[in-house]
């Protein structure tokens, strides 16, 4: 996947499915309140999807 943009709301992505790319839109939990709230919020998704393979 890909990320295309980002906001206080979540982010929207890009992913290659069977050739096709399809956009994804993943919402936060809670709404960013700056960059260093981005930076950890995004650290703490990928943990947690590390965790759940």
């Amino acid at each position: 996947a890909k990320m295309l943009s980002i906001d206080a709301q979540g982010m929207n992505l890009t992913a290659e499915v069977s050739g096709e790319s399809l956009p994804i839109r993943i919402e936060f939990d809670h709404t960013l309140k700056d960059a260093e709230d981005a930076h950890h919020t995004l650290i703490d998704m990928l943990k947690l999807a590390r965790t759940q393979k």
